[in-house]
């Protein structure tokens, strides 16, 4: 079975592409990236890689979405961020 994510439009995309920069205020979030867009509404991944960032990804753009609107889609699915790493 082929994972998703070899099959994504954006595969071999530097990563800073999708996240700010690391000395960026911590609480500003991506602005809305129209080339994001276009490229992952003809990616044969995006259902893929929405459902997973619904579940796993606070920050950066996935699936053409940014983190206010996975959080939106997330209260409207009554979905909670599943992150392991925090979990004690």
């Amino acid at each position: 079975m082929i994972d998703w994510r070899d099959a994504a439009a954006c595969r071999g995309l530097p990563i800073e592409f999708f996240y700010i920069e690391e000395d960026a205020d911590p609480g500003s979030q991506l602005p809305e990236n129209p080339t994001v867009k276009r490229m992952c509404a003809g990616c044969p991944a995006r259902e893929e890689c929405l459902e997973h960032a619904i579940k796993h990804e606070d920050y950066g753009f996935w699936a053409g979405t940014t983190a206010k609107e996975r959080k939106r889609i997330r209260k409207e699915r009554g979905i909670w961020l599943d992150r392991p790493e925090l979990a004690a």
